[in-house]
């Protein structure tokens, strides 16, 4: 018997893996072999993997406001070997073990086969904001600890189970600090679980159990972030850490905190929204039913926070990324409730396949349409730049460029602020009086520009720089 169910937890690990694979070789278009494309955040997550494979030390020798478990993430996917293949390896097995999560919470609910069947359909769901930005984004790496830590509360509802087991929360701990040393942001989900956990705990009247799950939430978080201050702090980089994960972090959330305008949010709804807004009604009504009412709550405060998140914030899709598991179960719980759901769980899904094939041939129209060409552009002018500078081992610095150039040419910069400089600069002072201290300094060699004459920096760029060589995208200049 126990061969047997071990047999049976490999053979669907290799189905999980096998269906991973295939899914990021068609949507993770930055890292996938049939695409030629550099990413967005990507781009820029790849760089600073390979600066610190360089041995370069993050937010000290180069900046972002991302947190280091995502350099972290990048030095082992990409920056080690500089190759997309162990990139897609590696998000294979983090897609994987989030598919087996999946795949253990339906298995509450229903046998091996639907559980199977609603596993595979939730990359269906993966795909509404993947195709939209290209994959290996922070979302995506979070996603396992989401799913996992949403298996256990679910556990919990499901069974209707008096006392929740104290080392789940180990878990929510370490999900959380995941999250707050990537984007704090991404640990909402699991938040919104362990509130509604504790309320129910409170009314459980189990105090001594609030108080050991309280207590192990907090040991997670620690096995998670006192290595990373250690580490930090030892390279002699902890301000730098703290700052840009966590102060420039939230003047960056702050300054995007308004409300788009009506168009983007309708254009959006349509490519994005609509699976969660439905999802809102399905709660409602098996709340209405009586149906799993502790979870669907859960659920229900989950997607509410989702879409006004996401309609009061930047508008990217990836950010809806963390919401995936929302949708699962909630389709899940609509098809284990099939008798009384039917008609529901046929509309949803319904929905869910017409927004898949309108949003995926949306975004492969653009790639093929812009994205493509553009790509292949880039890559051959980054190229031809490099070619024409004279000392080939000189750091360079790119400004206003995409940081994928680094990549492309196996180069690391001159100054921290590598990408997006003034875009840094407009959320914060304190980054706009480094950069342009920086920039005055005139130690970088070597400046990359691109649309020279747009930027704050570029009039004084053409004092004391001079113009050794242009093509279609960019000029590359000297120090005079």
């Amino acid at each position: 018997m126990a061969e047997s169910k071990g047999a049976n937890k490999i053979l669907l690990t290799s189905l999980f893996f096998v269906s991973a694979v295939i899914f990021l070789v068609i949507f993770s278009w930055s890292t996938s072999p049939l695409y030629t494309f550099f990413g967005y955040d990507s781009s820029i997550f790849k760089a600073m993997g390979k600066f610190m494979a360089d041995g370069l030390t993050p937010y000290k020798d180069f900046f972002d406001h991302k947190g280091p478990i995502i350099i972290l993430v990048e030095w082992i996917g990409f920056g080690i070997t500089k190759s997309d293949y162990t990139m897609l390896l590696l998000q294979a097995i983090f897609l994987t073990v989030a598919l087996y999560g999946v795949y253990k919470i339906a298995s509450i609910f229903m046998n091996t086969k639907k559980s199977v069947v609603l596993t595979l359909v939730s990359l269906l769901v993966l795909s509404l904001v993947m195709s939209g930005q290209g994959g290996n984004t922070v979302e995506e790496w979070i996603l396992p600890f989401i799913v996992w830590s949403s298996y256990f509360a679910v556990k919990l509802f499901a069974y209707k189970e008096k006392e929740h087991n104290y080392k789940y929360s180990i878990l929510y701990g370490i999900t959380f600090a995941v999250a707050a040393f990537s984007r704090l942001t991404n640990a909402i989900p699991v938040l919104i679980f362990a509130g509604v956990i504790f309320i129910y705990l409170i009314k459980q009247k189990s105090w001594k159990n609030i108080f050991n799950n309280l207590f192990a939430f907090v040991v997670g978080a620690l096995i998670i972030t006192i290595p990373i201050l250690i580490w930090f702090a030892v390279n002699g980089a902890m301000d730098d850490m703290i700052y840009a994960t966590f102060i420039f972090n939230f003047k960056y959330m702050m300054a995007k905190s308004l409300i788009a305008d009506g168009l983007r949010i309708l254009k959006h709804t349509a490519r994005y929204l609509l699976p969660l807004i439905f999802a809102v009604v399905l709660q409602i009504v098996m709340i209405a039913k009586k149906k799993d009412v502790w979870l669907n709550a859960a659920l229900l405060i989950q997607s509410i926070v989702a879409i006004a998140m996401y309609v009061t914030g930047a508008l990217f899709p990836h950010y809806l990324y963390i919401w995936a598991p929302t949708v699962v179960i909630t389709l899940i719980l609509v098809v284990k409730d099939y008798g009384v759901m039917k008609w529901f769980a046929r509309g949803y899904v319904a929905l869910l396949v017409v927004v898949f094939i309108g949003t995926n041939h949306i975004a492969f129209r653009n790639y093929h349409s812009y994205l493509k060409d553009m790509a292949v552009d880039y890559e051959k002018n980054c190229k031809d730049i490099y070619s024409h500078m004279p000392d080939k081992k000189a750091k360079i610095l790119c400004v206003d460029s995409n940081p994928y150039f680094y990549v492309v040419t196996d180069t690391i910069p001159n100054y921290k602020y590598f990408h997006t400089q003034d875009l840094h600069s407009y959320y914060d002072s304190k980054t706009k009086a480094e950069w342009t201290s920086l920039i005055k300094s005139n130690k970088a060699r070597y400046i990359v520009v691109s649309r020279m004459g747009e930027f704050p920096m570029y009039p004084y760029l053409r004092k004391h720089y001079h113009a050794l060589y242009e093509n279609g995208r960019f000029a590359l200049i000297e120090k005079n």
